[in-house]
């Protein structure tokens, strides 16, 4: 996992992708996709913890979930980490200062993401059996923790001095800097069973490339052909999915181009085929992928699809409330296909959203 919401979570990388057409390099990736017409999906409203505000990141194969939440309404912006299981939302609280996010859960229910400390800086959490452990920085101010694998190795960034933001692995109560591809700043966004990671990381000509690391090697899978590139998350077959920029002649509106992508055995897939931006988050182990579409880039009023993308075909999920009307995207799958994100009429009142196949 790993969310990304629109909006950057790293570096000065925009995280909303984009994509009019597929296309591959390397050997063929087959034509363009279709809308898929085998998986339909219910939709369900995972409320709120009292405020008009959530949204879901991530879902286990036990069908828990988590995300974050406004708690309070009117002026009132905190959020509060929560778990969703069995049907109840509950409050996992913050380190003391005032916000907290939940962005991954593992198969045995162990919770990362990062709150506010008293003193306003962010530090990387893990919440497990009830209790909240500050996983700490890596010298700096801030820190996040994005992602958390099957046996508790937990991956994010944290800031070494103003600016300067580092990828990190946490393992047996140690936080590792797992290096750079040659610039300042990288950061980790996800990691899979067997603890290979993905991220971002700046190159020493000044680029962002989307980076593999394994076993203390950080690997650059280059730009992809565009301005930057990130990588969101992987799973165990070493599926690959993230973003990609805008194409080095870009101007005016078209610096706002991002492309979703996939990645396995060196053969890159653009994904999106009818929206202008897209955003890939999430991949299972069956190699079925989540993300977000936007429509009408530019306009002030912009509307965005969750969407699936199972054996080239996409699918797009159902929103809440009127169709076609709001804002719905994805950010979480699990092994049994059941997706979580956002939906709702307008950003400031989305709530957390499951999607189940039928």
């Amino acid at each position: 996992m790993k969310v990304i919401r629109f909006l950057s979570a790293g570096l000065a990388v925009a995280m909303l992708a984009c994509a009019s057409e597929e296309d591959a390099t390397g050997p063929a990736a087959g034509t363009g996709p279709s809308l898929a017409v085998a998986a339909t999906y219910t939709v369900r409203d995972l409320g709120t913890l009292g405020g008009p505000y959530s949204e879901a990141a991530d879902i286990n194969n036990a069908g828990a979930v988590v995300g974050w939440s406004r708690f309070a309404s009117g002026l009132d912006l905190r959020t509060h980490a929560f778990l969703w299981k069995n049907g109840v939302m509950k409050d996992l609280g913050t380190l003391g200062g005032g916000s907290s996010r939940a962005l991954a859960i593992n198969t045995d229910g162990v919770v990362v993401g990062w709150s506010e400390i008293k003193s306003g800086a962010t530090r990387a959490v893990r919440w497990k059996d009830g209790v909240r452990r500050n996983l700490g920085t890596l010298g700096g101010r801030n820190s996040q923790a994005t992602d958390i694998n099957p046996a508790g190795v937990i991956v994010g960034w944290s800031d070494v001095s103003p600016g300067v933001r580092r990828a990190f692995i946490w393992k047996n109560g140690v936080m590792t800097d797992i290096g750079t591809l040659g610039g300042a700043s990288s950061v980790a966004l996800g990691i899979n069973p067997l603890g290979v990671v993905v991220g971002a990381s700046a190159t020493a000509a000044g680029e962002d490339h989307a980076f593999r690391w394994k076993d203390g090697v950080m690997t650059d899978l280059g730009n992809f052909g565009g301005m930057f590139s990130s990588a969101s998350a992987l799973n165990n077959r070493g599926q690959i999915v993230g973003l990609i920029g805008p194409p080095p002649d870009a101007v005016g509106d078209e610096l706002e181009i991002r492309r979703a992508f996939v990645y396995h055995r060196e053969v890159k897939t653009t994904i999106g085929a009818r929206h202008m931006t897209s955003q890939a988050e999430d991949i299972n182990a069956d190699g079925v992928l989540v993300g977000t579409t936007e429509r009408w880039l530019g306009d002030l009023d912009p509307r965005s699809d969750a969407f699936v993308r199972e054996q080239g075909a996409l699918t797009y999920l159902p929103e809440l409330g009127e169709p076609e009307a709001g804002l719905a995207g994805a950010h979480g799958i699990n092994l049994a296909g059941s997706v979580v994100g956002f939906s709702g009429p307008a950003s400031d009142q989305l709530h957390a959203t499951l999607w189940k196949r039928r």
